[in-house]
């Protein structure tokens, strides 16, 4: 028995997985980056600080659905290991963030590749889980009868990513929004306004990193040509620069205004209803009631029941409907 147990432990040892070990190494460091770094970089420390049973996260197409799959493992391929290693990482165009207190992020910055490497702490750090929230094999199973247009397939996978995140934990799930931004903005690099519009968005929200401001007003133009409410949030952004809990005036009254205009004509009620309400509470621009009347009015093709209720509201001030004065004749803008 005692030949037949080294036997075993020589074969796990040579087969280009590692077991688990019970093995009483000594912690390579206190501090999780410098063990991460060890660990990284000597084979010798993964076998023996990798846990068992070892979980295993990742994505697989059921049917058209996503679903997420967690498996127990005995043993890990040591290639998967080889990420963590800051060269092997650059070769794949990959970047790696150690967070303390026990995670290892590795990811590009398109959504293509994402693995978390989960510790747990001890007498020392063992690798518990690991986390493989790649998709692109599943979007390709997902959609393969589906004729898609230019950057749609990344809008897709932007809102899969945003779903999934209900699957993952916090820690892990703010990279999942990322993954979703990085999607999104891809999808908006092919042409894809809904994907402009969903970028934009998802940095606004919070939820994924913050853009810079110009990207952002970038965004929300392109998704605008083709998405008329996507105008409404530009019009905004124009306003408060995504800072919603500050109270100050409008920054860019001007644009903001203009840019109401501009979605209102490409077919936004709810522009139509803000241009009406600017001009009724003389937010950004002189307060113009018979204006406001008119923008109300036009609002009854689309939705008249919300016309009715706005125009009864400025007849109600003693406003009179002018046939000549029209909604989109703004002065000056």
């Amino acid at each position: 028995m005692k030949w037949f147990s080294i036997v075993l432990l020589c074969w796990g040892m040579t087969s280009g997985a590692f077991a688990s070990s019970s093995s009483t190494a000594q912690c390579p460091s206190g501090n999780f980056a410098d063990f991460v770094k060890v660990f990284a970089s000597e084979p010798e420390t993964q076998k023996a600080f990798i846990a068992s049973p070892l979980k295993h996260i990742h994505v697989i197409a059921d049917g058209k659905i996503p679903k997420v799959v967690e498996r127990s493992l005995g043993s890990i391929s040591a290639d998967e290991l080889k990420v963590l290693l800051p060269e092997n990482a650059a070769k794949l165009g990959l970047t790696i963030e150690t967070k303390v207190p026990d995670r290892v992020v590795v990811r590009d910055e398109a959504g293509h590749f994402l693995k978390i490497f989960v510790f747990k702490h001890g007498d020392c750090w063992t690798l518990s889980r690991v986390e493989d929230w790649a998709i692109d094999a599943v979007m390709e199973e997902i959609t393969q009868s589906e004729k898609l247009t230019p950057g749609e397939m990344e809008l897709k996978k932007g809102v899969i990513f945003d779903r999934l995140v209900n699957k993952a934990s916090p820690e892990s799930g703010i990279y999942l929004y990322a993954a979703a931004l990085d999607s999104y903005l891809e999808g908006a690099r092919k042409g894809s306004a809904q994907a402009a519009f969903a970028a934009a968005g998802i940095s606004l929200s919070g939820q994924a990193p913050r853009l810079e401001n110009s990207r952002i007003v970038a965004l929300l133009i392109q998704a605008s040509e083709q998405v008329p409410d996507a105008g409404l949030t530009l019009a905004d952004f124009y306003c408060d620069e995504g800072e919603y809990d500050e109270s100050h005036g409008c920054i860019n009254p001007r644009e903001s205004i203009a840019t109401l205009e501009r979605a209102a004509r490409l077919g936004s009620t709810n522009a139509l209803i803000r241009l009406g309400e600017v001009y009724e509470a003389g937010a950004l621009v002189a307060a113009d009631l018979p204006r406001a009347m008119a923008c109300y009015r036009k609002i009854q093709k689309t939705d008249p029941n919300t016309a009715t209720a706005l125009v009864e509201r400025l007849a109600a001030r003693g406003v009179v409907s002018d046939n000549s004065i029209q909604c989109f004749e703004a002065g000056s803008f």
